[in-house]
C-alpha cells in the first residue's frame, strides 16, 4: 500500500470535533422537540432515526476511507465538515453523498412543518425560537451543500 502524502491528510482537534458533533446533535435534538408538540413518541422515533442515520450512515460508513485522516474520528470529525463546511465533500463515500439530501430533508423539513403548523394554531416564544433556530440552521447547511441536495 502507498503512503498517502500528508497534504492530503486531515487532521480533526477536539474543540472542531466536540462542537460540530454538539451542534448537529442540538439540530436533531431541536427537531425531536418539535416533533414532540403533536406526539412524544414520535419525537422518540425522529430521534432515534435521525440520530442513527446521522452518526452511523453518514459518520462510520460515509467516509471513504479511515486512512485519509491524521487522527481518525471513525467518521465523527467528518460529520461537521460535510454538514457546516463547504469543504466537507473531500473523503466522503459516493453513498453517504448520495444518502445526504434525504437525512437533510428528515432533519429539516418535517420539524419546520410541524413548528409551523402548530404556531398557526397557537402563538408561543418557545415556538418561535424553535422555528427560528430550525430555519437558520437548515438555510445555513442547505446553502453549503445546494449541489449535493439538487441531485
Amino acid at each position: 500500500m502507498t503512503e498517502i502524502p500528508r497534504r492530503n491528510r486531515k487532521e480533526y482537534s477536539k474543540s472542531e470535533l466536540i462542537l460540530g458533533n454538539l451542534a448537529i446533535i442540538l439540530w436533531i435534538t431541536a427537531g425531536a422537540f418539535s416533533i414532540a408538540i403533536f406526539s412524544p413518541y414520535a419525537a422518540i422515533a425522529f430521534f432515534a432515526a435521525a440520530g442513527f442515520l446521522v452518526f452511523y450512515e453518514l459518520g462510520k460508513h460515509g467516509c471513504q476511507t479511515c486512512y485519509y485522516c491524521k487522527t481518525c474520528t471513525i467518521g465523527m470529525g467528518k460529520l461537521p465538515e460535510l454538514f457546516f463546511k463547504r469543504s466537507g465533500t473531500a473523503n466522503v463515500n459516493r453513498r453517504a453523498m448520495r444518502l445526504f439530501p434525504f437525512i437533510y430533508a428528515l432533519m429539516s423539513a418535517p420539524p419546520i412543518i410541524v413548528v409551523a403548523v402548530s404556531l398557526a394554531q397557537q402563538m408561543a416564544t418557545l415556538r418561535i425560537a424553535l422555528l427560528v433556530a430550525l430555519l437558520s440552521v437548515s438555510i445555513y447547511t442547505g446553502t453549503i451543500r445546494w449541489k449535493n441536495l439538487k441531485t
